[in-house]
């Protein structure tokens, strides 16, 4: 969670320093961070398979099966950021046209998005390494390498803004390289940890004894990086009915969406460990200390997301003053705030046992679940409310709202079942 927080911070602390610059700019930048985010879940497919697999291999006490997946994952992340920087550069075009943005937008989103889609490969190798430290139970080293990662992004982008007369690169460029050049520092951090901690990156004996581990991985890994880029694709195409509305509304959403993330980032976190803990308990046959573990979380997540959603619905003004001194946007942001209340609230929810079934082993249910509910509901209903009845930026956050409790229903109700424990036999 600290190392989430950190890296929000320096979402929150780009969008004031742009917003000082240029409404443009943050609306640029936000526009390919809503792209950028989606490719950074599709990484998630290797890191998240891997996870469980080796999660429940320890737990299992196969150390060396574990090594070896580690290997494999570390590889097929590599390959996966390579297609992604290719594909991606190969189609901006056509990526950054969808959304819909005016041309003096687009132009700065455009300069953003190909810097950044450039380093691909290093964001998924390190997103990988990563993800390794945490499952072999190393997550303060990860969150060390991105606090100063974090401080890296945030030096380079105060400069090159700020005393831009001094900086070879400036605007929304010199952001964009400000954060490879930190990412690359988190990437040589990572690869020494991994190193000094002994975690080995075992080749696997033959060629099918790699495939069958990347079986593995993919298996889990796939269902879990389609439901988080449904949701996240979801998002991208309701930020597109956004620009329809103007500039000035789609800088709304990303001082909005800078402001709420902190409202689920607790139990997004707790989710993830969460996982981690579920795998290994899988591993061992312990369900009935999974099952006891999820109840004591949920009420942990839905209690501290009320609490952080009051806050921001009570300290709505001084957040926004932060951003925006837009008096639309501000009043805009206190409907919004109390809206995603029940969005937040039902997160709480589904964050722990979603993250819990996929510890476990159990996807596909939820992935159906997921596709469908974004694309009817976080999609289609975010289109009726907000530009086919009016209701603008709140129409968007209504859709997700009960897109997000839907999808808590179900997953309370697939974790009550009991099938996923059929998937640790």
């Amino acid at each position: 969670m600290l190392e989430t927080v950190a890296t929000r911070i320096i979402a929150i602390i780009n969008s004031a320093v742009l917003s000082g610059y240029s409404e443009n700019s943050v609306a640029a930048v936000g526009s390919a961070n809503t792209i950028l985010n989606f490719s950074s879940i599709v990484f998630t497919v290797i890191s998240t398979g891997g996870t469980v697999v080796i999660s429940n291999m320890i737990g299992a006490e196969r150390l060396k099966k574990a090594f070896s997946t580690a290997f494999t994952q570390v590889v097929l992340c590599g390959i996966l950021g390579f297609l992604c920087t290719v594909l991606m550069l190969s189609f901006s075009t056509l990526i950054l046209g969808f959304m819909n943005l005016e041309s003096s937008v687009l132009s700065e989103a455009t300069v953003f998005y190909k810097i950044r889609v450039s380093a691909m490969v290093i964001v998924a190798v390190s997103s990988g390494l990563s993800s390794l430290l945490r499952c072999f139970g190393h997550a303060k080293i990860t969150v060390g390498i991105n606090f100063v990662t974090i401080a890296l992004n945030l030096i380079l982008n105060i400069y090159v803004i700020k005393f831009a007369e001094y900086s070879p690169v400036t605007g929304v460029a010199g952001i964009a390289l400000g954060t490879v050049i930190s990412q690359l520092a988190g990437l040589i951090l990572n690869i020494y940890y991994i190193r000094k901690k002994s975690i080995r990156l075992l080749v696997p004996k033959s060629f099918r004894a790699f495939l069958n581990y990347g079986k593995k991985i993919l298996s889990i890994g796939i269902p879990a990086g389609i439901s988080g880029s449904t949701f996240s694709l979801s998002q991208i195409v309701s930020t597109s009915f956004i620009a329809l509305i103007g500039t000035y509304a789609l800088s709304g959403k990303v001082y909005y969406d800078n402001i709420l993330c902190y409202a689920y980032l607790f139990s997004m976190c707790l989710g993830s460990a969460n996982s981690l803990l579920i795998g290994r308990l899988v591993g061992g046959g312990k369900y009935d200390q999974a099952k006891s573990l999820c109840r004591r979380l949920v009420k942990i997540t839905v209690t501290v997301n009320f609490s952080l959603c009051f806050l921001i619905v009570v300290f709505y003004k001084p957040l926004m003053l932060i951003f925006t001194e837009n008096p639309i946007l501000i009043k805009t942001a206190l409907w919004v705030f109390i809206i995603d209340t029940v969005a937040e609230l039902s997160r709480g929810v589904s964050q722990v046992y979603e993250y819990s079934l996929r510890g476990a082993g159990d996807m596909k249910f939820m992935l159906i679940i997921t596709i469908c509910s974004c694309w009817t509901i976080s999609v289609g209903l975010s289109y009726l409310l907000s530009i086919q009845l009016g209701l603008g930026i709140m129409g968007c956050y209504i859709a997700v709202a009960i897109d997000e409790l839907i999808r808590a229903v179900s997953s309370v109700y697939r974790w009550k079942s009991g099938k996923w424990t059929k998937r640790g036999n």
